[in-house]
């Protein structure tokens, strides 16, 4: 049985400790900084989002508690806000019928799994009747780290009078994955986006990353020049392979060798590659590379267990790559202050 939208499926086979966030999902009530998300897009991109009509906002408000109380893995007040008898039913087809029976699913969740992150969009309200409506959207359930998310569709019924609204049923659909775009499922690696040097001791490390067109990929062209090791170039091109369900990378160097990584997220800013590639003689690569993002504009990256035709490499350690500022005629002139 899953929870709130979505919310356990093939986690719960991960066995890792999770960190719970709150999310920015119905409410149009700005969440903290640190507590804010991005939506998932729409696809194909649809059209600014009409007014929120005054009739809906006791429903959104619902929601938004509902999901509060799930963030603070608060059982008591989260089902308090389902009817007496309320179904919640998974993508499975699992259902939980009651409160007591919602509240044991929800309390079972909180302990089996805590620290799941959640993220949410509400795509429509419909009013069925004048104390009946239907809200429906879709959902993304992952752990604080990234590494594993499961998306789904969500249809929500709710009753209501005089203001007051109870969540009488959800029910969970998967989400086809052609309904996920690519560019959500990188989203995670969008920080890379800009021009990267390093400069420092002996070695020389440039960098630009571009989205190609539509997200589908993210395009990096670099230029290499480390002690001991001739000047090499390339071009990496970052995506998602949906056979194995991860982030993974191709790399083109200019000497005519190629490779391809399986990407992992470790935590909430770092990043390990397992990566294995055939010069242009034709010996075989593998390396490790670990990739920690210091800040928005700083990032370290180590390639270890390095192995070159069947012999051991050392190790390069600690690249720091800063992102350059933009050019002076990129930035745009601020008016000048008025005289006093």
């Amino acid at each position: 049985m899953r929870t709130i939208f979505g919310l356990m499926g093939g986690l719960v086979l991960i066995g890792a400790a999770f960190t719970l966030t709150s999310i920015q999902a119905f409410s149009q009530i700005p969440a903290a900084p640190a507590q804010a998300t991005q939506p998932i897009p729409a696809r194909p991109p649809a059209a600014a989002p009409a007014a929120v009509k005054p009739e809906e906002l006791p429903i959104r408000a619902t929601l938004t508690a509902l999901v509060r109380a799930f963030a603070a893995g608060d059982v008591q007040n989260l089902v308090a806000l389902f009817s007496d008898n309320a179904i919640v039913v998974d993508t499975t087809g699992t259902e939980a019928r009651g409160k007591q029976a919602i509240a044991d699913l929800y309390g079972s969740s909180f302990q089996q799994t805590p620290g799941l992150k959640l993220e949410a969009e509400l795509n429509e309200i419909q009013f069925l009747a004048p104390n009946v409506a239907r809200a429906e959207g879709r959902s993304r359930i992952s752990s604080p780290n990234g590494d594993a998310s499961e998306y789904t569709k969500f249809s929500t019924l709710l009753t209501g009078a005089n203001g007051k609204w109870s969540v009488a049923e959800i029910r969970e659909y998967p989400l086809p994955p052609e309904d996920v775009p690519t560019g959500e499922r990188l989203k995670e690696l969008e920080w890379m986006v800009g021009n990267w040097v390093d400069e420092s001791g002996e070695n020389k490390v440039s960098s630009n990353v571009r989205w190609a067109d539509n997200k589908s990929y993210l395009i990096r062209t670099y230029q290499v020049d480390i002690k001991n090791e001739k000047t090499s170039s390339g071009t990496m091109f970052i995506g998602w392979d949906p056979q194995n369900g991860q982030i993974k990378s191709w790399i083109f160097d200019s000497e005519g060798g190629h490779g391809e990584g399986l990407w992992t997220r470790t935590d909430e800013n770092t990043w390990v590659v397992k990566s294995s590639g055939v010069l242009r003689d034709g010996r075989p690569t593998s390396a490790t590379q670990i990739h920690t993002l210091v800040n928005k504009d700083a990032a370290k990256t180590s390639s270890i267990d390095r192995i070159i035709g069947g012999q051991l490499a050392p190790d390069i350690l600690d690249i720091v790559m800063v992102r350059k500022p933009p050019k002076p005629d990129a930035v745009t002139p601020q008016p000048a202050a008025s005289p006093r």
